[in-house]
């Protein structure tokens, strides 16, 4: 159906610096801007109706999003434009006894997650608060002690692969990026509707992107680093910058802990976790507490190994590459991926591990390696044999593979 006309002015929307200043843009700014109008009416419509009824002042009003809008870099992805959620919370002057603050119109500077909603509102309401509910209270009598950090995860988003973790405080966001030759900008195609996506990288293709309006398409780093208050796009990462490297090593502590107290369950490809508790007749949620079959400390020093991009770790790369472990492997793959030619010495284990590894994430990685070499019929030759055994994310590799080379 055809688009109604947008009603907010174009010309009048402020960019972010990630964006470039294009009509398609500005005109995608403005339907959101559009949408947002259109979502303060109805819950301008919803007070009324509480007036009407004479229930305004005995109702708890709570104003929130999920996380992040739909304009490109926001929904589904980690920085403060796809975490950082609206959240306005009205309580009667009848319950000022709950109030955060001394006054209404008041900011509350805490950290709060969606996973401190659940007993947040059940306290509000007295109600009794399961055991097992994660997360903190932060509002009302009840309020517990804000938390030191906010943690946030990327996986798979629709057809996209993808793994990263994010942790912040009250002033900073460190990230680290699994995967860091796979770009935000996957052709993702639910992404790829909006018109501000398409002008985006049609401008990227010709090559008239800033360094910051490049990103987006270009592979990431491995770690991200960000001054939250200086730099809320999130634009300038500071992760080498001797100043932060105190923060940032407690940072990566904290996220650590967090993925083992809560057996992060993303350092096995998605195909390959689901193959392992299918073969042992159990659920993920039992697998990944299973130290025999998912060592999750081994996966993260292996993973961190791999992120690493020492080319000292070739040998233990190659090690690992024939380990009967294919988690171990899959690290091992990735250690080499991240080596660029520093890897070039192991070609033949590399294609080794293309044509005969029982593991198809790990051939399928193997097979890129080789065609950032320039093995292109290589490449084409495994995509085309793994493509018989049917693993899900093979098809959507390959455009990523000739979308990073392009």
């Amino acid at each position: 159906p055809k688009e109604a006309p947008v009603r907010a002015d174009p010309a009048a929307m402020v960019l972010h610096p990630y964006h470039p200043d294009l009509p398609g843009i500005r005109q995608s700014y403005a339907r959101y801007t559009d949408s947002i109008a259109k979502l303060d009416k109805r819950i301008g419509e919803n007070i009324d109706w509480l007036k009407k009824t004479g229930r305004y002042e005995d109702t708890i009003i709570i104003y929130c999003s999920d996380h992040g809008g739909v304009l490109p870099r926001s929904k589904r992805f980690l920085y403060n434009s796809g975490t950082h959620c609206p959240l306005i919370v009205r309580i009667p002057e009848k319950f000022k006894h709950l109030w955060p603050a001394e006054k209404p119109g008041s900011t509350v500077d805490r950290l709060v997650s969606f996973v401190d909603m659940p007993k947040t509102w059940l306290s509000l309401a007295g109600a009794e608060i399961p055991s097992t509910y994660q997360g903190t209270i932060f509002l009302g009598e009840h309020t517990e002690p804000e938390p030191k950090h906010h943690f946030a995860y990327r996986g798979r988003a629709d057809e996209c692969p993808d793994m990263a973790r994010a942790i912040r405080d009250k002033s900073h966001t460190y990230i680290k990026n699994y995967y860091p030759y796979i770009p935000n900008g996957q052709k993702l195609n639910y992404l790829w509707h909006i018109q501000a996506t398409q002008v985006w990288e049609q401008h990227f293709l010709e090559g008239k992107t800033t360094p910051i309006q490049s990103q987006f398409f270009l592979p990431r780093p491995a770690h991200q680093f960000f001054d939250d208050v200086a730099d809320y796009d999130n634009i300038q990462n500071l992760i080498d910058r001797p100043e932060h490297q105190e923060t940032i090593t407690s940072l990566q502590q904290a996220l650590r802990q967090q993925q083992l107290e809560f057996y992060d369950s993303g350092l096995l490809p998605e195909d390959m976790r689901n193959r392992r508790a299918a073969e042992h007749q159990i659920t993920l949620y039992e697998l990944v507490r299973n130290p025999r079959l998912y060592p999750l400390e081994a996966y993260l020093d292996a993973a961190d190994l791999a992120l690493s991009r020492a080319p000292a770790n070739l040998p233990t790369f190659l090690e690992n590459l024939s380990d009967p472990d294919e988690g171990l492997r899959w690290w091992a793959i990735n250690g080499l991926k991240n080596l660029g030619p520093h890897a070039k010495s192991a070609h033949q284990e590399i294609l080794q591990a293309a044509e005969h590894d029982s593991a198809q994430e790990v051939r399928l990685l193997a097979a890129w390696i080789l065609h950032d070499f320039g093995e292109t019929a290589v490449f084409e030759n495994v995509i085309a044999d793994i493509q018989k055994v049917g693993i899900q994310s093979v098809s959507h590799y390959e455009t990523t593979v000739k979308q990073v080379a392009r």
